[in-house]
């Protein structure tokens, strides 16, 4: 039976970690941990244990009870869920994928703080308002500091707070996994997250372990988000302060030909090229080829499309569903006139890095 240690020599170990946090929120005793959620850990020989400050990793720290380790007791969910192990479920990135559909859409309801189409938003208040989901995984920021957090949405209400694209990390966006599956016991799960977050939700959907099915049972619902790196919390801070730009200034943040611009409440926009932030992006980007999301049931994104727009790629029945329905309700305005050559270069160009590296 695998344990965290097998996670650990094939993954953590060699910085292939994206942060996605599936291991920690499908841990049944709560072995898990980031150290960005806790600076202690714990050192145990076999009589006692004592807490030290935690290394600076990108991956979780263990707290030492793992019960497959430390009493041989089957379980091996954390593993299970990764989808960064060896021999995992996730196919490997070829092209756009799997699409039913590609169309340049936008939100037909006001929605403050949305990045360009408000479609992934659009969608999830579409859903609530019907009953399709009991809740929805996202990411919510402080607007002052730009801290991200994992948020649990409940209602269309939530999730209208919560629009906006996240470019920064500082904890995992499935740590609201457990609290919605095993404390709220939700049934009709929407997840939205980077193209390795929905990943790891493929991974679990597609395990045999016992262990993972409540959240198989839970899961409904997954939005990807196109992607080509994220950066963590307190370098890019750090970044934007050397460069006099205090978090509050910021408006939103986009990565748009090569560069990540950035949208200050004033107006005015600094940019940088990705070269020169490239120390803040996490280490496990590196390792990732998969721009739009491959696995999910809806891909969106702001690659293909004008400003004030999103490219939505419709990936299968299931999606064409959600997306369908919020069309029909008023939610969402449609058309074919989207870019997919435009798509297609950054898909390439995210796979040559990997190769590259």
């Amino acid at each position: 039976m695998k344990s965290y240690k097998n996670l650990k020599e094939e993954v953590w170990d060699t910085n292939r970690c994206s942060g996605c946090g599936a291991c920690v929120a499908v841990c049944p005793v709560n072995n898990l941990y980031f150290r960005e959620e806790s600076p202690v850990k714990f050192e145990c020989d076999e009589c006692s244990c004592i807490i030290v400050p935690a290394d600076i990793v990108e991956h979780p720290i263990s707290a030492e009870f793992c019960k497959t380790v430390v009493y041989d007791v089957p379980c091996g969910a954390c593993y299970d869920a990764c989808p960064r192990i060896k021999k995992s479920a996730i196919p490997k990135p070829k092209g756009l994928g799997n699409i039913l559909k590609a169309v340049r859409a936008k939100a037909s309801i006001e929605i403050k703080n949305a990045q360009n189409g408000g479609v992934v938003t659009a969608i999830l208040a579409n859903a609530f308002d019907e009953g399709l989901i009991d809740g929805a995984i996202v990411m919510m920021d402080d607007k002052w500091t730009l801290e991200p957090e994992s948020y649990l949405a409940l209602s269309k209400e939530d999730v209208l707070k919560s629009a906006g694209s996240k470019y920064l990390w500082k904890g995992p966006i499935l740590k609201a996994l457990k609290t919605a599956v095993m404390e709220k016991k939700l049934k009709k799960l929407a997840v939205v997250g980077t193209p390795c977050v929905i990943n790891a939700i493929y991974q679990i959907l597609s395990s045999d372990n016992d262990l993972l099915k409540p959240f198989r049972e839970a899961i409904r619902l997954k939005i990807a988000l196109f992607c080509f790196e994220t950066y963590d919390y307190s370098k890019m801070i750090k970044k934007l302060n050397e460069d006099g730009i205090e978090p509050w200034e910021v408006k939103k943040m986009d990565i748009e030909s090569g560069k990540l611009k950035i949208t200050l409440i004033n107006g005015n926009t600094v940019e940088y090229k990705l070269k020169d932030v490239e120390s803040a992006m996490r280490n496990g980007c590196k390792v990732c080829g998969d721009f739009t999301g491959l696995t999910s049931d809806i891909s969106v994104g702001n690659v293909g499309t004008e400003k004030g727009y999103s490219t939505v790629l419709i990936r299968n029945k299931w999606g064409e569903g959600f997306f369908k329905r919020a069309v029909y309700n008023g939610y969402i305005t449609y058309d074919e006139n989207v870019d997919l050559e435009a798509v297609e270069k950054l898909v390439e160009l995210k796979k040559k890095r990997v190769k590259k590296d």
